[in-house]
């Protein structure tokens, strides 16, 4: 509650500078909204305004590999962890929210909405939709939307999905020759793209996967036929369908939330069908 009480506090008292002057409303989620009375982190949904200024720094961050978001979390909460955001998943959730902050409001407003959830000993998880065992601790990065079009491409017999962790590259994975040339001035060494690319590397040399076949997160690795695709942070996903329908695709890796450290958990997505691949209506609305 208290930590809820400090990222309420900051915003009101930093709403008049950038990036909070954006923040439009903010709402709590998952089981401390449900009264657990031990979380074991606080869910936030940040709904934000894209100015011009955002737009620019949201491209530069991303061309760099950098978290773009990073500067709200740090207006927040600084390098504390206990808090997990979410920005601009109101539309898109699967699960109830509870607004604690909308412009406008004073502190007081919101830290009276706070007050009103009240603890619940019995309180678990909420029911997900579209759930498989794959999705397991990552539907906050796979959307309701992405999870529904998996399990009904799954369900037609088109593709298989398997979840898997990646292991971290090493030394000798990051020195192979198309490893190096790809990857020395795509991403900084620190960013968590660079980190995610090496462990998709490392995971397709210890296969026997010649690199030089991937399709990298919208890039070829090297000029001709790439039957291997990887993207992360489902930035690319839509493109899955064609690759493995029009250009010969073998399998798909999507790692769903590159982080600078911990577990780098993907999913391994194979086609099982061509001619299903080819009737699905992927990631339509």
């Amino acid at each position: 509650m208290a930590l809820v009480e400090e990222v309420l506090g900051r915003l009101v008292d930093g709403h008049g500078e950038w990036p909070l002057s954006l923040v439009r409303e903010v709402y709590v989620f998952g089981s401390f909204a449900r009264g657990a009375l031990q979380p074991g982190d606080v869910d936030l949904n940040v709904e934000i305004d894209r100015d011009d200024r955002w737009r620019a720094w949201f491209i530069d961050a991303m061309t760099a590999g950098h978290d773009p978001y990073v500067r709200f979390r740090q207006a927040f909460v600084g390098r504390k962890r206990l808090v997990q955001f979410m920005f601009s998943g109101l539309d898109g959730a699967d699960f109830p929210m509870t607004l604690l902050w909308r412009r406008g409001d004073d502190l007081n407003t919101a830290l009276g909405r706070l007050a009103e959830i009240k603890a619940d000993p019995d309180a678990g998880r909420a029911e997900r939709h579209a759930m498989l065992p794959q999705f397991e601790g990552l539907d906050h990065w796979v959307s309701r939307f992405h999870r529904e079009h998996f399990v009904a491409a799954i369900d037609s017999g088109a593709i298989t999905v398997e979840r898997v962790t990646l292991a971290e590259a090493e030394p000798r994975h990051l020195a192979h020759p198309v490893v190096e040339d790809h990857l020395w001035d795509r991403w900084p060494t620190t960013s968590p793209l660079y980190r995610a690319a090496g462990a998709v590397f490392a995971y397709l040399i210890d296969r026997g996967v010649d690199p030089a076949k991937l399709h990298l997160h919208g890039k070829d690795v090297r000029a001709g036929k790439t039957p291997y695709y990887a993207g992360f942070s489902l930035r690319y996903l839509r493109a899955m369908q064609w690759c493995f329908t029009d250009y010969g695709g073998r399998e798909w890796i999507e790692v769903v939330h590159p982080t600078k450290r911990g577990d780098i958990h993907a999913l391994r997505v194979l086609p099982a069908s061509v001619e299903k691949l080819k009737e699905l209506e992927w990631l339509r609305s």
